[in-house]
């Protein structure tokens, strides 16, 4: 087999394993709570029941996706648990993989980058969570865009923004484009037709009410995250600042605010927008920088910053120092979640300090760097 399918099976392969895991690890439905959330939402939506509050009978935690997410999960809600987890989980693995393959690089270049991402997206998988599709929607939109598919790519980002808010960094791709006035009329059209959805679905009043409540969660969500006493979510560089120092009052702003001058700064070198690959170190950037500053980011969230550092990777000249950094990244910020890393040192100082960002946050730097110092095209 050639690489394409080699990586091909060995991702589809992910899917079903780990679903297959998942289910069978137990007769508990712990193990893949996430997933039953997902796939109730679909019955609270059609019964207009609200979809953010507790269900202790059916699963913990809460909902916290758009109304549109409950209403997408409708063909998993009429299987039974096992057969849709697994199906769910090869969706995402698949999706992943194809949008990674399709990036405008060569093919050794592509293998690279979807060999760097599998492990981060198996942690993901064993979360049975939403973030390997949530990814492929922001990826596919910038390559839609690279193919001046500005219908496609303004879905992509409309679905991102109404799921879980983070496709609206696609938006920074509105300014790759070459027909920018074509690539507005299809974004506004996609927003009124996928917004008033669930309106129209659900009747007015009830569909209204879902985003009011969406918002609130979401508030709410924020606030717990940035509690210190809980080392599952805030691995964003300012919860590692407020977990190093124990002050659980530092502001986002104080990563927010100069990080997002930086971000102006390198973007805005239109000189070099006709460069293909600064606009690959862009998207990568925009990767990075989800989870580096979003309060929810957990360890399967990492996920979302692993093609970045692929794209990082093999765009770069394949120095010692390039070469360490990688390998330090996967060791700390992808492999830590895994029984493969010291149990011991994850749980007394990676967990309790946030350490996982670290890593990614270097990237980042390293990125900047890349996009500064990058020449003209002639």
């Amino acid at each position: 087999m050639n690489k394409k399918s080699t990586l091909l099976v060995i991702w589809v392969l992910a899917g079903l394993v780990t679903g297959a895991k998942q289910f069978l690890l137990s007769a508990v439905s712990s193990h893949y709570n996430n997933f039953q959330i997902f796939k109730a939402s679909f019955g609270h939506f059609i019964h207009r029941m609200p979809l953010y509050l507790e269900y202790p009978k059916e699963y913990f935690d809460l909902y916290l996706y758009g109304p549109i997410f409950a209403i997408l999960m409708a063909p998993f809600s009429f299987l039974s648990d096992g057969p849709s987890l697994i199906l769910w989980n090869v969706l995402n693995s698949l999706v992943l993989f194809v949008s990674l393959w399709h990036l405008p690089l060569v093919e050794n270049k592509r293998a690279a980058i979807t060999w760097i991402v599998l492990n981060s997206s198996i942690t993901a998988l064993l979360n049975t969570q939403f973030h390997a599709l949530c990814l492929a929607l922001i990826i596919w939109s910038y390559i839609c865009v690279e193919k001046k598919n500005y219908f496609w790519a303004t879905l992509w980002i409309v679905l991102g923004i109404y799921i879980k808010l983070y496709g609206v960094v696609g938006l920074a791709f509105f300014f790759f484009a070459k027909d920018r006035l074509r690539f507005a009329a299809y974004f506004v059209f996609w927003m009124f037709l996928i917004g008033f959805t669930p309106l129209i679905l659900g009747g007015f009043n009830y569909g209204l009410s879902t985003y009011r409540d969406w918002m609130g969660i979401l508030a709410h969500k924020n606030e717990l995250n940035e509690n210190i006493q809980n080392i599952r979510t805030d691995l964003c560089v300012m919860g590692m600042m407020r977990r190093w120092t124990g002050d659980p009052n530092i502001s986002n702003a104080w990563f927010i605010i100069p990080s997002m001058v930086l971000n102006a700064f390198l973007f805005f070198q239109t000189k070099k927008w006709s460069d293909p690959e600064f606009r690959l170190r862009i998207l990568a950037s925009v990767l990075l920088y989800i989870v580096l500053a979003s309060t929810g980011t957990e360890s399967p969230t990492l996920l979302m910053a692993f093609p970045a550092v692929g794209i990082w990777f093999v765009l770069g000249e394949k120095t010692k120092e390039r070469w360490a950094m990688l390998i330090f990244t996967l060791f700390i910020s992808s492999f830590t979640p895994t029984d493969l890393f010291p149990a011991y040192i994850r749980n007394e100082f990676i967990n309790p300090l946030a350490l996982m960002i670290l890593p990614l946050f270097g990237v980042w730097i390293w990125l900047a760097w890349d996009l500064f110092k990058g020449k003209q095209p002639q």
